[in-house]
C-alpha cells in the first residue's frame, strides 16, 4: 500500500518556520509579510493539551440540511414553519448582506428557534469560507457575513504512482482536491496526461482546515493552501515552495526562486475532473450534433467559486441562451477568456471592472445548454480559439533580489521537511530519501502513461 498520511513530527515543523506550528484558530495574528507561514499559523507555542478552557456548548439547530435543485427560500422556510408574512420580513431584511433569491442547489443550512419556539436566527453557507448569519426578534432583522471559525492544521502526504495521481490520493483516503491543487501548481511544467508514468512519486507539505461551527461545518477537515510540494519524474525532482513574493499574495516558485505562476492560470477552479476536452468536433449533448468544442470542460459541485485566471478587465458579464450566465474578460498579450454555466456572477462583476488573476467571478451552475454543473473555459488568443491547456505561456516575476535571502532560508527549511516524508514503493518496499533515484522495480517500467483518469 502507499504511505499514510501523517502529521509532520514537531522537529520538522520547528524547522518550517523557526518555531512551532500550532493550531490555532483563523482570527489569529496574520504572519510577517514576504514570509512561508500561512496566514492561519502562529509562532505561539500549543497550549500543553488539558489545560485549554472548556468552550461552551454549541447551540443547536432545530432544523438543517441542504439546498436541493431547483428548490427555493420560500420552499425552505415554509418547511420550516414560517409564514409568508415573516419570510418576506427575513429575506428584505437580509437583502443587503446576501439576495436569499439567489441560493442555489448544494448550499448548507441551519434554522434555530428562540425560547418560544419561533425562528430566532438563520445560517446559509455562502462559499467554502463564509456564511450569512441572520438573527430575527422584535427588533427586527439583522444580517451578518461570518467567515467560518476553523482549526488549521499542516499535514504531509506521499505516494507512488501506480496508475494515476488521483488513484494514489485515493488509496491513502486523501481528497481530490489536493490532486487538483496540484496539478493547478505544476500544470505548466508537469503534462499530467503524458509525462506521469509507474513509479513517479510525490510528496506534499499542506494545511488541512476544519470548520468548528456554522452550516455546514459537519464536512469535516477541508485541504486548505499547499505549503511545499515535489513530483519526482524519471528520477528528476520538481519542487514547488509557496512564499509571499508581495504582501498579501501568495505564489510557487522553484527551487532557484523562478515562479510557477504564468500569465494566466491552468484552471480557474478547484475541479473534480475535466469532462471535456478543446476539440474540433465533439458530439454535443444537447444539442446532438458533432460541432467544434473550444474550450474545457470542467466539472464540480454546483456553486464552486470560479477564478479568473489572469489580470484583466471584464468586457462582458452577461446572459445567453447557449452560454446562460457567462464572463468575458480582457487581458494582457491579446488574451480573452471566457467562463460560461456560471449559476451566478461574483460580487461587482460587471463590464469594465478590472479583476486580478485568482479573484472569484461567479459560481459553477448549469445555465445556457448544460446537462449538469460544469463550467466552459475558454481562451481566445489574436482572436482565434486556442486550447487552453497546450498554451506556452512567459512566467510571471522571479523572488526579486531583495527578498532571495527570506526565500532561500524558508526553502531550505521546506525542503528538509520535504525529504523526511518517506516514500514506499508497494512493489519493492523502498524507502526514498534525499534526491532519491526512481524506486526500485518500477525504473524499467516506463512504457505506461499514468493518466489523470
Amino acid at each position: 500500500m502507499l504511505t499514510k498520511e501523517r502529521i509532520i513530527p514537531a522537529g520538522i515543523v520547528f524547522l518550517l518556520i523557526g518555531g512551532l506550528f500550532a493550531v490555532v484558530s483563523n482570527n489569529g495574528a496574520p504572519p510577517p509579510e514576504g514570509s512561508f507561514a500561512a496566514a492561519s499559523l502562529s509562532l505561539a507555542p500549543p497550549v500543553p493539551e488539558g489545560t485549554q478552557p472548556l468552550a461552551p456548548p454549541a447551540p443547536t439547530p432545530a432544523i438543517s440540511g441542504r439546498v436541493q435543485r431547483n428548490s427555493n427560500f420560500f420552499d425552505i422556510m415554509t418547511a420550516c414553519g414560517a409564514t409568508p408574512q415573516e419570510i418576506d420580513a427575513i429575506a428584505r431584511g437580509a437583502r443587503p448582506v446576501y439576495d436569499f433569491r439567489r441560493i442555489y442547489a448544494g448550499q448548507h443550512y441551519e434554522v434555530y428557534r428562540d425560547e418560544d419556539g419561533a425562528i430566532g436566527r438563520i445560517c446559509f453557507s455562502i462559499n467554502e469560507a463564509q456564511y450569512v448569519d441572520v438573527a430575527c426578534g422584535t427588533d427586527g432583522i439583522a444580517a451578518e457575513s461570518r467567515e467560518y471559525p476553523s482549526r488549521v492544521a499542516v499535514r504531509e502526504a506521499a505516494g507512488v504512482i501506480t496508475s494515476s495521481l488521483f488513484a494514489s490520493l485515493a488509496a491513502q483516503g486523501l481528497s481530490e482536491l489536493l490532486g487538483s491543487r496540484l496539478v493547478d501548481i505544476f500544470a505548466w511544467d508537469i503534462d499530467f496526461f503524458t509525462d506521469i508514468r509507474r513509479g513517479d512519486f510525490f510528496r506534499v507539505i499542506y494545511e488541512e482546515r476544519t470548520l468548528l461551527e456554522g452550516p455546514a461545518s459537519e464536512r469535516g477537515a477541508l485541504v486548505g493552501a499547499i505549503l511545499a510540494a515535489e513530483f519526482n519524474i524519471g528520477g528528476h525532482s520538481r519542487r514547488a515552495f509557496r512564499f509571499e513574493n508581495e504582501p498579501g499574495n501568495h505564489c510557487y516558485f522553484d527551487d532557484e526562486g523562478r515562479s510557477l505562476r504564468k500569465q494566466l492560470l491552468r484552471a480557474p477552479l478547484d475541479y473534480v475532473r475535466i469532462s471535456s476536452n478543446f476539440s474540433r468536433r465533439r458530439y454535443h449533448p444537447v444539442l446532438r450534433k458533432y460541432a467544434p468544442h473550444l474550450g474545457i470542460d470542467y466539472a464540480a459541485p454546483h456553486g464552486t467559486p470560479v477564478m479568473t485566471t489572469g489580470d484583466g478587465t471584464v468586457i462582458t458579464s452577461s446572459r445567453t441562451r447557449a452560454n446562460g450566465n457567462y464572463v468575458k474578460i480582457r487581458h494582457a498579450n491579446d488574451y480573452i477568456t471566457y467562463y460560461l454555466h456560471l449559476s451566478r456572477f461574483g460580487p461587482g462583476i460587471k463590464q469594465g471592472v478590472r479583476v486580478r488573476q485568482g479573484q472569484v467571478i461567479g459560481y459553477v451552475g448549469a445555465t445556457g445548454y448544460a446537462t449538469g454543473p460544469h463550467l466552459d473555459y475558454r481562451v481566445k488568443k489574436g482572436g482565434v480559439f486556442v486550447n487552453p491547456r497546450s498554451l506556452q505561456l512567459p512566467p510571471t516575476s522571479p523572488v526579486g533580489p531583495e527578498r532571495m535571502a527570506d526565500f532561500t532560508a524558508g526553502r531550505d527549511s521546506l525542503l528538509v521537511a520535504l525529504r523526511h516524508i518517506p516514500v514506499r514503493d508497494p512493489e519493492s518496499e523502498h524507502y526514498a530519501d534525499a534526491d532519491p533515484p526512481v524506486p526500485h522495480g518500477a525504473a524499467g517500467d516506463r512504457t505506461q502513461p499514468a493518466m489523470l483518469r
